[in-house]
């Protein structure tokens, strides 16, 4: 009996142990199957300004997949949650990073712009749409309109920069300005930026010292506000091409507006006759006035000019007729025919042939039709949106083109029709032999262009390399300054972009396809006789 008994309590406690080590198995075994696993982890692809999020504090960040083994918080649903309401634009964020789990859900790695936070973070069950614990954000906003809605511009208003959060007005879209306290100082106000501070990833500045342009002058071509601070920012475009390196972007605040030189009248009555120019369709008497001055001595106000001539030996009517019109005017003549060499189917008062030293000769012109001009674009494939191209979106500013390039390259606005038809000069460049690419005919030889050879050139959406050789220009760095945006031009989305028939003086949407590069970027040209007059500004 006692055998028996023993026996008993020995399969009683081998029992006891075998249902212990089951139940041990079967508590690892549902440990186990209670993480996730990752079924795909790639990149984001796509423009990098759309994957800009912000977190919403409903999940917390972690330095994987949050229902990966091993998985650990790097900052609470609390300390998230602060972010998402901060007035710093340093806590921006761009996800660049998107996890699925075999659970379905999906997981994006964020890095704050600041750099201080990255990790994984839920995002919701579809890859592509933010969710979760982010959500797609604007980092500038478009600022809230003026409440100066006037059209109208006033040319001598003083003009205050500083604590503005809304739109420009008419009158300060016009202003010419200068950077207030030019110097090194990285808080907006004293140096230009690629975007405005922190609202891109790793955009930062375009000139570290804003010093050797504090005499540099510049006109407003863009503005916005940073989405968490309400501040106002603008581009800024040098009036002289020669500052175009410090173009970008820079606080409002940190603008002056520019006071104009008071100009120096050197006219000498004695020696001179002053010529003034009367739009004959107003009556009002332009700004713009050109001397003649002879070559003789001795003479003194009042008495005759005669055939005396200058050093160049221009006779007083002769300098008249050569020296034209003002930009934007042409002589009206009587007769409606070309000017005379004499000069003698102008209106000129007092008359020309009785002019004495220390005159003032006024002559009639009408305006010419407006210059047709364009406005840069991109676009990343063929077919997508566009959007618009500043200044300081290419390495060396606006591509410059001579006077001559221009006339070519354009509608003449001296001729009629007063239409033209943009098919008739935008196509694109074939071989040069294209009587209908006037346009890229001249432009592929604007100061600055560069001819990228086959495969040097990278479409960023498709990531195939181009096949043939592409002409075009060099943009601003990215990924650390290990490529280059490069734009070409592109006749078809150029012509799809605009209507057909336009009005000589219309401002057309040229279209550029952007690609990447790892070109270097060669060194600056720069050409005294070329200009960007011919782009919309």
């Amino acid at each position: 009996m006692k055998n028996t008994l023993k026996k008993s309590l020995f399969v009683g406690v081998a029992a006891l142990g075998l249902v212990a080590a089951v139940g041990t198995a079967n508590a690892t075994q549902a440990s186990a199957k209670s993480y996730a696993k990752v079924t795909s982890n790639k990149a984001l692809g796509g423009d990098a300004t759309s994957r800009n999020v912000n977190f919403t504090g409903k999940s917390a960040l972690y330095t994987k997949a949050g229902t990966l083994r091993g998985a650990r918080v790097k900052a609470s649903k609390a300390v998230l949650s602060s972010f998402a309401n901060s007035k710093s634009s340093q806590h921006n964020v761009r996800a660049y990073r998107v996890a699925t789990t075999n659970r379905g859900s999906v997981y994006y790695k964020i890095v704050s712009f600041d750099g201080a936070y990255r990790g994984w973070i839920y995002g919701g069950k579809t890859s592509g749409v933010f969710g979760g614990g982010v959500e797609q954000y604007n980092t500038t906003t478009a600022p809230a309109a003026n409440a100066d809605t006037s059209s109208s511009v006033n040319s001598s208003a003083s003009i205050n920069t500083q604590g503005q959060t809304t739109g420009l007005s008419a009158t300060q879209k016009a202003a010419t300005y200068k950077i207030a306290n030019p110097g090194t100082t990285n808080d907006g106000t004293e140096v230009t930026y690629t975007y405005p501070a922190w609202t891109q990833y790793k955009k930062g500045r375009v000139i570290t010292d804003s010093t050797p342009y504090k005499d540099a002058t510049f006109k407003v071509t863009d503005e916005t506000t940073r989405t968490r601070e309400g501040d106002l920012w603008v581009k800024i475009e040098a009036t002289d091409a020669a500052n175009s390196k410090a173009n970008g972007w820079i606080l409002y605040s940190g603008l002056k507006q520019a006071t104009p030189a008071t100009p120096v009248d050197t006219f000498n009555a004695d020696t001179s006759v002053k010529i003034a120019y009367r739009d004959a369709t107003t009556g009002k008497v332009l700004d713009k006035t050109n001397t003649w001055t002879t070559a003789s001595t001795g003479t003194k106000q009042g008495n005759a000019v005669n055939a005396l001539v200058n050093n160049a030996g221009y006779s007083l009517t002769q300098y008249l007729v050569n020296t034209g019109a003002p930009s934007g005017y042409t002589f009206k003549t009587t007769d409606g025919k070309s000017v005379a060499s004499n000069a003698s189917n102008l209106t000129i008062s007092p008359v020309i042939t009785g002019a004495k030293f220390g005159d003032t000769l006024t002559v009639d012109v009408t305006p010419t039709a407006a210059q047709t001009k364009v406005a840069f674009y991109y676009e990343t494939t063929s077919g997508s949106s566009i959007a618009a191209l500043s200044a300081s979106d290419f390495a060396y500013g606006y591509p410059a083109m001579t006077a001559d390039q221009q006339s070519k390259a354009l509608p003449d606005t001296k001729t009629t029709p007063s239409t033209f038809n943009v098919s008739k000069y935008f196509d694109d460049y074939d071989l040069g032999n294209n009587a209908n690419a006037q346009f890229i005919n001249q432009f592929k030889d604007a100061t600055n262009s560069y001819t990228a050879s086959a495969g040097q050139l990278t479409d960023p959406t498709t990531g195939k390399t181009t096949g043939l050789p592409k002409t075009g220009f060099f943009g601003q760095s990215l990924n650390n300054g290990t490529q280059r945006y490069f734009y070409v031009f592109d006749g078809q989305a150029t012509k799809a972009n605009n209507a057909d028939l336009q009005t000589k003086g219309a401002t057309v949407k040229v279209v550029m396809q952007r690609f990447t590069t790892t070109l270097p970027l060669p060194a600056q040209e720069t050409n005294a006789n070329a200009n960007t007059d011919y782009i919309a500004k």
